[in-house]
């Protein structure tokens, strides 16, 4: 990863939570709390989960950008899928990506989007 990026990897490296919640209604209820220039990034980004994904994030991260994430549980119990969108101060998109873990935590896959 180049400077700047922030992967998952079991979490970001420093930064500051904003937000954090259990459901999709509750992420998108959220939007208007968060700093005005990145609320567009996380409403596309928290609109395009299902309703299964279990966990929403957003973190301000040491070098400013922001980390947009959320969490779907996997078919196999244990496994799970953590999708990250890094957002610049301005709103800029940096990165995205997704993590597939297998049950036993083990980082098995990354994926550009």
């Amino acid at each position: 990863m180049g400077a700047g990026f922030h992967g998952g990897f079991g979490g970001t490296k420093g930064g500051t939570s904003i937000y954090t919640g259990s459901s999709k209604s509750s992420a998108l209820g959220s939007v208007s709390s968060l700093p005005k220039q990145i609320q567009g990034s996380a409403k596309s980004f928290f609109k395009g989960g299902s309703n299964h994904y279990d966990k929403f994030s957003v973190d301000k991260l040491n070098d400013g950008n922001y980390q947009i994430k959320m969490e779907n549980p996997g078919r196999v119990p244990g496994s799970k899928a953590v999708y990250y969108k890094i957002v610049d101060p301005e709103g800029h998109t940096v990165r995205v990506y997704k993590e597939t873990y297998d049950p036993s935590g083990k980082l098995v896959h990354v994926k550009e989007k």
